[in-house]
This record gives C-alpha cells, structure tokens and sequence, in this order.
C-alpha cells in the first residue's frame, strides 16, 4: 500500500481518539467505539425512516448519533481507499487488533455474525463488496448523502431530501457487513 503523508488520513481521531494509517484498522476501531454491527445496522435503518417524518429523530442520543456518522464517514474513506489501491492484507507492522489487556473492561466480543446483504461471491471476495457500494455511488456523493442524513438527523429544522432510502439501506449496510468481515480477518 501506498505511505500516508498525514497522520489521519481516515478521521479516526475525532471520534476514537486514535490515527492510524491502516485501512482495515478503521473498521476495526468503527466497531470498537461506534457500536457493534447489529447496532450500527438498526441505527440506520431508525434514521432512514425518519428521513419521511419531517422531524428529527429523538429515540436515539445526538452524541451516539454523531459517533455512529463520524465513524461511518470514516469507515468510507478507508473502503475508498482499499478499493483504489487494491485489496491487500493489513499493513505489515502495524497493529490492527489490540491486544487482549488493551480491550476495554466489560465489552463483550460479538461472536456470531449473520451477512444479510453481502451475497456468496462478495464473501469469498470482499473487493466486489467494495466493487458494487463504489458503483452504486461515488465517495463524493456517499460523503454529501451522509452529511445530509445527519443534519437531518439531529437538527429542528430538518431540510427535505429526496433519497432511494431502501438503497442507501442496503449498500451502507453492505458496506458495514464487508467492513466487519475484514475487521475479523
């Protein structure tokens, strides 16, 4: 893989407190601090639906919101770039598990997990996953969907949107499941 020229390149620090330039160790850290993957699917699907109310959603704190976004942008960046870069193990020499003493207490470990989105041929290779999210939508555009999602979101004020709510669904959801995967390996 390519060396990172800066610190941060995902955006890690704002929301786990730690930089790392490893890719796979984003998602790594997204279901360490943001929620497990169940949670993170059940947020989206909660904030998506709310997206036809034009109120904003109040079942689900701001601050686990905000986290739950700034992850997920985060989660994108490092998928953008191991999909532009090409799909390689982890980086050597960097970790991307902690070790056992640095989990924290009394979080339990996710043992099983259901794919509900990635099909047989996107498990056996992760790349396609990535292959049909970037071919649903550009960063770019996934980027600005997610801002106005969360503004949406968190805000009095919400503005109107017209979204393909079921796809966005389904692809971030993908995207998390591949994440989580890769996050495993």
């Amino acid at each position: 893989m390519k060396t990172m020229k800066t610190a941060d390149p995902f955006h890690t620090e704002s929301w786990c407190l730690e930089a790392t330039t490893n890719p796979y160790r984003v998602f790594f850290l997204c279901f360490e601090h943001a929620g497990d993957i169940d949670a993170l699917r059940k947020m989206l699907l909660h904030v998506l639906l709310f997206i036809e109310q034009f109120e904003p959603q109040k079942e689900i704190p701001v601050y686990r919101v905000c986290c739950a976004f700034m992850a997920l942008h985060s989660v994108i960046a490092a998928a953008h770039y191991i999909y532009r870069h090409g799909m390689q193990g982890p980086v050597a020499g960097q970790q991307q598990h902690p070790k056992q003493e640095d989990r924290q207490p009394g979080r339990e470990e996710q043992t099983c997990f259901t794919s509900y989105f990635i099909s047989g041929a996107e498990h056996r290779n992760l790349y396609e996953a990535l292959k049909a999210f970037f071919g649903y939508q550009t960063r770019q555009e996934w980027t600005a969907g997610l801002h106005l999602m969360f503004y949406h979101c968190v805000t009095d004020r919400p503005i109107g949107m017209e979204i393909d709510l079921f796809s966005h669904w389904f692809y971030l959801s993908k995207l998390l499941e591949a994440a989580w995967l890769m996050a495993e390996d």
